[in-house]
């Protein structure tokens, strides 16, 4: 295992190396890498909603990559490297889990709720501040950020009843985007652009809430929804070639015949 892994470092070390390492990659930064370790992790959530262990191997690889290039670029301006990584991952994984590593012949073991209460009491040990609503919450995704700030904020009973609520919520808030919009309409003020904005993350925002009413993780069901749409509009485009049709030359009215006849398609199998 070892082996392997001092054999990937040295392989991403040449990459960066400046007299015979790779252009694309010596010309890379943390800054500039963001974006590929964002769509590295999404591929690899992909691997793993489609049950596929050969594909989620491979994007494995590929967030290990990212994470060892980013160790590099460290250690080329000597502030750490994958070894300070590895030794800092290990350190806190012991440090956290004392019911594992330091547990006596004798301890009782902890209940989940028990391990969450441990789990927050080291993380403030370790000088982070324990917080109701901590920071660090909107560093996710955003839809999934507004999903983890609801639960946190159930838990202090600063939410609503049921999920009728949230729907009324849910209007509310459209019905002040409407408000926004006519009023946009009326007038060219740059400030309503920046309150229909507004309304709009909180129509997002409040359809989150929904969703974790409904016992649904709205990140995943955004997901299932977008691939819903990909796969009806992939059929329409098949439609059109089985047709020998022009998807780009068929007016509004007729794309969206082929988008009822592709649903009317899946309520038949």
């Amino acid at each position: 295992m070892g082996h392997y892994f001092d054999q990937l470092v040295n392989v991403i070390a040449q990459l960066r190396d400046p007299q015979g390492g790779c252009p694309w990659d010596l010309e890379q930064t943390h800054e500039s890498l963001r974006p590929y370790l964002i769509e590295e992790c999404y591929e690899m959530l992909h691997a793993i909603n489609s049950q596929d262990p050969q594909l989620l191997k491979e994007e494995m690889g590929d967030v290990l990559l990212q994470v060892i290039l980013h160790a590099q670029l460290a250690s080329e301006r000597k502030d750490f490297d994958i070894q300070n990584v590895c030794q800092g991952l290990q350190d806190k994984i012991v440090r956290r889990h004392p019911h594992v590593f330091k547990k006596k012949k004798n301890d009782e073991d902890l209940s989940l709720n028990e391990l969450h209460e441990q789990w927050e009491e080291i993380k403030v040990q370790e000088g982070k501040t324990k917080s109701i609503l901590p920071e660090e919450d909107l560093f996710n995704p955003s839809l999934h950020a507004a999903f983890k700030i609801g639960k946190r904020t159930k838990k202090i009973k600063f939410d609503w009843e049921s999920p009728h609520e949230v729907l009324n919520k849910v209007q509310e808030e459209l019905d002040e985007l409407k408000e926004s919009l006519d009023k946009k309409s009326q007038s060219r003020s740059p400030y309503f652009e920046t309150a229909i904005e507004e309304e709009l993350g909180d129509i997002l925002f409040t359809v989150a809430q929904l969703a974790r009413h409904l016992n649904f993780d709205p990140e995943l069901t955004l997901s299932s929804a977008n691939k819903k749409f990909y796969t009806r509009f992939v059929q329409m485009i098949e439609l059109c070639g089985n047709r020998e049709q022009d998807f780009l030359k068929l007016s509004l009215k007729e794309k969206e015949k082929l988008w009822s006849r592709v649903k009317e398609n899946e309520k038949g199998k």
